[in-house]
């Protein structure tokens, strides 16, 4: 990939549909209706079902008010066509019929095998399960949507029937989840064995072809963003993510829960971009690349750029790490990130009760470790890494703890300073002052990246800048 492609394009809003025929939702209206904007149709499920009479580059405006319904997509528009675009024309809240009863895939927007679809706009709450929930998937956009308090997801794409592994997992395909905000998601579930409030605040399961931007995740109870179980050739990107996993260390839960996760599962996942990422104040890890069930795929071709990573973990209750990289994973580029005050900076550590082989051909490069409050770093059970040319703050004896059954871990030009220099660190302003050891000092890499996480060009003195921002 070379730098055009992981910016061109990011969070651009998908255009509405410029033809086809538009029809109306109002909470005044009444199904026996035609849908016209004088007469439009009450619920937006008669809308969206099969015996509808939308068709492909076809829009549906749903006008302000409060819908209490379950709506299902009941077909699909066309790759020639064009989508068929599902759009709150104003203020728009969606409400669970049955907030306490419903289970496992339920969303309150659904669909199962359906594609070439927009949704736009929508306030979600109070879920029994899902806010939006597609299964088996094609070429579908999630936008603008705001989903509050949902029971497990605010947004899942994932599969509808088959969950036994391999590349049979792999349902859908050409997935966008652009500018949404996910506000408590998992708001049901309250530890292990509860299974109300399964799966993650952002679930991207078994997808080929994906791109998760400009979102906003807040105050989940579980995890984060996931690209799991087979998911690949995608991009997490020019998010927020804050506030996940609220119930880390507490007697009901469980010490884990990343705000940004690659799972491999039960399939390989494999060539995903990470980057421009802002992770900060979350109860335990910030970004982790791992495999869950190491017997039926691994993960590879891992790319963690750009991001600034703060604030992240609660020492003595879990580990916080920055960023973590655990077994049977392979083939992983870390490079221009901006780490601070986390409990971890970086761990890179195969010793997993899942099996599987060390981690393995790990570069690290150009990053910032900053400030973080129990070590700098871990390395073990772990073959083949590289940390060069990475700037440390200088409050630990080593630059990281090193662990057993290591093979071929090389540490050169990396620098200890006793302070970064940043503009706020306090007030979390990572840019860098003229006079920090990060200007000037970065080591040029392939891939190359042409931008910055502020989208400056890099390169603007001597060399490049070490972290997420170029200086000048």
């Amino acid at each position: 990939m070379n730098s055009s492609d992981k910016i061109s394009g990011d969070t651009t809003l998908e255009e509405n549909n410029s033809f086809g025929n538009k029809y109306y939702v109002s909470v005044n209206g009444s199904d026996n209706n035609p849908g016209t904007k004088d007469k439009p149709w009450k619920t937006i499920d008669h809308a969206v079902g099969k015996d509808s009479p939308i068709k492909a580059g076809d829009t549906v405006l749903v006008q302000p008010g409060t819908y209490t319904e379950l709506i299902t997509l009941g077909k699909s528009g066309e790759s020639g066509s064009g989508r068929i675009t599902l759009k709150a024309n104003g203020d728009v809240t969606l409400k669970d019929p049955n907030p306490t009863k419903g289970g496992f895939r339920e969303g309150v927007i659904q669909s199962a095998g359906k594609s070439h679809w927009v949704i736009d706009g929508f306030r979600i709450e109070n879920t029994s399960w899902a806010g939006i929930s597609l299964r088996d998937a094609e070429d579908i956009t999630v936008q603008n949507n705001h989903t509050y308090e949902t029971g497990a997801s605010g947004i899942i794409v994932l599969p509808d029937t088959y969950y036994d592994g391999g590349e049979q997992e792999v349902t859908s395909k050409d997935i966008k989840v652009l500018n949404n905000t996910i506000e408590r998601a998992n708001w049901r579930w309250k530890g292990r064995g509860d299974t109300n409030g399964t799966q993650e605040a952002l679930s991207i399961w078994g997808v080929d072809g994906f791109e998760v931007a400009g979102n906003t995740v807040d105050q989940g109870n579980r995890e984060g963003i996931d690209a799991k179980t087979g998911s690949r050739n995608g991009s997490i990107h020019d998010n927020k993510v804050t506030g996940t996993s609220l119930v880390s260390g507490t007697p009901g839960g469980y010490n884990g829960g990343s705000a940004i996760y690659v799972d491999g599962g039960r399939a390989r996942s494999f060539n995903i971009d990470i980057y421009n990422n802002e992770v900060y104040g979350n109860t335990a890890d910030a970004i982790s690349i791992a495999d869950e069930d190491p017997s039926r795929g691994d993960v590879f071709d891992i790319r963690v750029f750009n991001n600034v990573v703060y604030d992240n973990g609660k020492q003595g209750v879990n580990g916080g790490q920055g960023i973590g990289i655990s077994n049977n994973v392979r083939d992983v580029e870390i490079f221009n990130n901006t780490f601070s005050n986390n409990v971890q900076a970086i761990t890179i550590n195969g010793k997993s009760y899942t099996g599987g082989y060390q981690p393995r051909n790990i570069t690290v490069t150009n990053n910032i470790f900053a400030d973080s409050t129990y070590r700098n770093g871990f390395i073990e059970d772990a073959k083949n890494v590289t940390l060069k040319n990475n700037l440390f703050t200088d409050r630990f004896s080593n630059l990281y703890d090193g662990g057993k059954r290591t093979t071929n871990v090389k540490s050169s030009d990396n620098t200890e300073v006793n302070s970064i220099r940043f503009m706020d660190s306090s007030g979390h302003d990572f840019h860098l002052k003229s006079d920090s050891a990060a200007v000037d000092s970065g080591f040029r890499i392939d891939p190359d990246v042409e931008f910055d996480k502020d989208g400056k060009k890099r390169n603007q003195g001597k060399a490049i800048d070490v972290g997420a921002y170029e200086s000048k």
